[in-house]
């Protein structure tokens, strides 16, 4: 009888640990399933933003799930930050410099993508040149940032003497003329990183364009219009000025008399 107990005790035990090991398998298959979904989502607002004339210059460690994103993307490390691979302001002409020395120096336009915006995911390794280079681009250049996680923030925020004490899943934008956006992403999306954290970003990051891309649309409608009122109206001032009457208001007028033929 103690032995069938037994046997009944080991059974379900047994049959409690197949159960356990069904339900972890179902949970890692349905999470799986979610993280490829969302994967896909993510690659999906990737494409777009490859599609377009756009390029993010990433300081810190780069997501493995923005992996196709790299094509429209400089990854750079704090420590690799210069002149020659930031967008920084540049001269709109080419200039060549003779200095005190004789030797000559050229400055060559650069071409920077229509869309661009420079994200930190780090406060370290930050050199006071690098800090220079950064402050050329965000405040001369007008080039947007997005500062992700409390060191990024701290870091751009005593840059641009903004404020600090700033929480570990705490985002910052920034854009002249524009201002500050914080947070700017979803701080849940940030804590918990991965797909999340892509997904947000992607999103935000396509919502930026699309606003930018709208903007320039409307602005330049808007000096199309303006210089086509102005033609308007210089077109009629050069009419009214034709029709006129002369300042003096008097008119010089002429009467030619036809020659009647004698009669017959």
């Amino acid at each position: 009888m103690e032995r069938n107990k037994t046997g009944i005790v080991v059974l379900v035990i047994l049959t409690g640990f197949f159960l356990l090991g069904v339900a972890m398998v179902f949970n890692t298959s349905v999470r799986r399933e979610a993280a490829l979904k969302n994967q896909a989502s993510v690659n999906e607002k990737i494409e777009f933003l490859n599609s377009i004339d756009l390029t993010v210059y990433w300081i810190g460690g780069f997501p493995a799930e923005l992996e196709k994103l790299r094509e429209s993307t400089n990854v750079i490390m704090p420590e690799e930050i210069s002149k020659e691979n930031m967008p920084i302001k540049s001269s709109s002409f080419r200039i060549t410099i003779t200095e005190d020395s004789g030797n000559t120096k050229e400055i060559v336009p650069r071409k920077y993508s229509e869309y661009m915006m420079i994200v930190i995911t780090t406060g370290e390794g930050f050199s006071e040149e690098a800090k220079e280079v950064l402050r050329d681009c965000i405040v001369s250049n007008g080039v947007p940032v997005l500062c992700i996680g409390g060191d990024a923030c701290e870091l751009v925020g005593t840059l641009l003497i903004h404020g600090s004490g700033y929480g570990k899943d705490q985002t910052l934008f920034y854009k002249l003329k524009e201002g500050y956006q914080e947070p700017y992403l979803d701080a849940k999306a940030v804590s918990e990183g991965g797909t999340a954290l892509a997904d947000a970003f992607c999103t935000k990051l396509s919502e930026y364009c699309n606003a930018s891309a709208t903007k320039k649309m409307t602005e330049a409608s808007e000096r199309i219009a303006s210089a086509s009122v102005s033609a308007s109206e210089a077109d009629i001032t050069a009419t009214t000025a034709e029709t006129s009457p002369s300042e003096s208001g008097s008119e010089s007028t002429e009467t030619v008399r036809v020659p009647i033929p004698p009669l017959d």
